[in-house]
């Protein structure tokens, strides 16, 4: 059970609000997964319904197949809008009672619900109460290490607190790092957690072919001298990913922008855009046309998971992937790079210092430093 995001059958448009990012391929992958094995009779990934214009028709359909035993149900409520995490909250009693009604009309109860951030386990405490269905939480990214990081706010501390009775009521939670396991939720305070956490690392999202068309074939309308290897970065435009210190580093090296250019992609350039994505994107913008980057730096608005395979396949042609993420909470893009064959660059923060020396494939840096750790 996923809340927030745009949860439908590939393809995903990643980026097109700031929920639609790595935890959807996480919990469409892993309910792949439990879908193939022999002793699953059917996967369910539930979600809110609702009906967007810019966005789209696919979220106001109540039931979508993905593939052999495994569906997508989407819960109606009065609230027809879509809704980003922090606006959840007041909608979460009126889901519950859907959901709720929802289950009850099934010919059987599920066995377990996976509830995938706080929101959601919230929900899936309630129907255990009420209908005795125990539930797995994974937060996949928690609050408590944003405000380490200096952010502060009521919505902040609302959300820490409705983690910490997350964490408090499940029955089991599934990580994807160690740091997760044993140092962030160990910081929630909550007595026999640990006992509870069990750590498993995702493997590689399922991989799309790319196709004709794609910004690869477009490079040439972007960049003066499109030969040349690629840095690429993939990342939500939000503060924490700390993209702009690549666009920095990148800028004060004219070793590095004579030897490769840089493509970033940065979320999508949607009317559903938060204002923090706007806020980076703009920055990214500005720091773009300084006049050492002309003809350097493409940075395409839109694109989708044809273009993000093209680009690996590019970049693995001598490029390098980046990820300058100030904490990363696991890395999935990583992985991705990886498996394309693309040598990685990553923060040391969270799940990246597991998972490039698990693979062997990359470097680790101090991303929250002065531009200098990136540029060597």
């Amino acid at each position: 059970m996923a809340l927030g995001g745009c949860l439908k059958p590939p393809p995903v448009d990643y980026g097109v609000t700031a929920d639609t990012g790595g935890h959807i391929a996480y919990v469409l992958d892993a309910a792949r997964a439990q879908a193939l094995r022999d002793d699953v009779d059917a996967v369910t990934i539930v979600t809110r319904l609702f009906d967007d214009a810019v966005l789209g028709p696919d979220y106001a359909v109540p039931g979508a197949a993905v593939g052999d035993k495994l569906s997508i149900h989407r819960i109606a409520t009065a609230d027809r809008r879509y809704l980003e995490k922090e606006a959840l909250e007041a909608e979460i009693p009126a889901f519950t009672d859907a959901f709720c009604a929802y289950l009850s009309a099934l010919p059987r109860l599920p066995d377990l619900i996976h509830a995938h951030f706080a929101d959601a386990a919230t929900v899936a405490a309630s129907v255990r109460d009420r209908l005795g269905v125990p539930f797995v939480y994974t937060p996949h990214a928690l609050g408590i290490d944003k405000r380490l990081a200096g952010a502060r706010g009521p919505a902040l501390d609302r959300r820490i607190d409705t983690e910490r009775g997350a964490i408090a009521a499940s029955d089991l939670i599934i990580l994807s790092s160690r740091d997760e396991a044993q140092r962030q939720v160990a910081a929630y305070g909550v007595a026999g957690a640990r006992a509870r956490t069990l750590c498993v690392p995702p493997g590689v999202p399922s991989a799309v072919t790319p196709g004709a068309g794609t910004i690869v074939d477009r490079l040439g309308t972007m960049l003066s001298d499109p030969a040349k290897p690629i840095l690429l970065l993939i990342a939500r435009p939000v503060a924490k990913k700390n993209i702009a210190a690549l666009l920095r580093a990148y800028a004060a090296s004219p070793a590095l922008r004579e030897a490769a250019n840089l493509v970033i992609l940065a979320g999508q350039c949607s009317a559903r855009s938060s204002a923090e994505e706007r806020a980076v994107q703009q920055e990214l913008r500005t720091l773009a046309a300084l006049p050492a980057l002309a003809g350097r730096v493409a940075m395409p608005d839109r694109h989708d998971a044809a273009d993000v395979a093209a680009l690996y396949r590019r970049a693995a042609e001598g490029g390098v992937f980046v990820n300058p993420a100030l904490h990363e909470p696991f890395g999935l893009t990583l992985i991705e790079a990886a498996a394309a064959g693309v040598p990685v660059v990553a923060t040391r923060h969270g799940g990246p210092s597991e998972i490039v020396p698990r693979i062997g494939h990359g470097l680790l840096v101090e991303g929250a430093v002065d531009d200098a750790g990136l540029r060597e």
